[in-house]
């Protein structure tokens, strides 16, 4: 793997982007985390990227001074993919989240409460199928761990993630076009 990570470093660099959300679960709900990542990949095999990431789902939180507050999640992540399996139209890769961020409760007026720095482990496996030339969906298992922090916050983020999805291949609908108006 380390070999073929290595040679992938010796091709050129194309850009990568995504936007997209992981379900799971916090203290036993369902929950969403959004984030968008930019980055580049290199021989369609490994791709590094940063990313933003954002809890989504509103989770009406604890009373603070008669202050109703919501559970925040907010972390920065760099993120890696690795591809390792690349058959007929079906892709398997390993993406990993590294999150530093913070967890906190927030009231509509955006007062802060028991803010704390978080760091967040997220490994996955996710399989995607090209079922047409442009076309894709996909499917991802993975589990989030609290590293550090959350001590100050009463939920719970340790977590399984998964997500479902469905793509678009950017690049070849950019190429074919490309070259349709050069003729």
């Amino acid at each position: 793997m380390f070999e073929r990570i290595e040679e992938s470093f010796k091709h050129k660099p194309v850009l990568y982007g995504n936007y997209g959300t992981r379900n799971s679960f916090i203290s036993n709900y369902h929950a969403k985390v959004q984030g968008v990542l930019l980055g580049a990949t290199f021989n369609k095999q490994f791709t590094l990227a940063l990313g933003y990431n954002w809890l989504k789902t509103e989770f009406e939180s604890i009373q603070f001074d008669g202050v109703k507050t919501k559970l925040k999640l907010r972390y920065i992540s760099p993120f890696m993919e690795y591809s390792f399996l690349e058959h007929n139209n079906i892709e398997v890769k390993i993406p990993v989240y590294l999150g530093f961020g913070v967890s906190l409760y927030e009231s509509e007026k955006n007062k802060k409460y028991n803010q704390q720095f978080i760091m967040l482990y997220e490994p996955a496996m996710t399989v995607s199928y090209r079922l047409f030339k442009y076309f894709g969906v996909s499917a991802g298992l993975g589990y989030r761990v609290v590293l550090i922090g959350n001590s100050r916050v009463s939920e719970n983020f340790n977590s399984p993630t998964y997500n479902l999805g469905a793509f678009l291949f950017f690049g070849d609908i950019y190429r074919d076009t490309k070259s349709y108006f050069k003729k």
